[in-house]
């Protein structure tokens, strides 16, 4: 009887992506990255806007803003 070098395969419960998955992967994340970004820059720019009207204009928004700061 001859002795034969046999090869044995293994399965095992592993996610495999090839090189496109990745790329996926990567791009819906930058996705989400912009869009949590944009919100967050549109939230800021309203409350921006919204602390204008408040104040009576840029300028009054300025002086409040420098005399919270200061205390004055």
């Amino acid at each position: 009887m001859e002795r034969v070098k046999t090869m044995e395969k293994r399965l095992a419960n592993v996610l495999v992506t090839d090189g496109i998955g990745n790329d996926i992967l990567k791009g819906s994340a930058m996705a989400t990255g912009a869009l949590a970004v944009g919100v967050v820059g549109a939230w800021a720019l309203s409350c921006l806007v919204a602390g204008v009207i408040e104040a009576g204009g840029p300028l009054a928004l300025i002086q409040y803003w420098v005399s919270a700061v200061t205390g004055v």
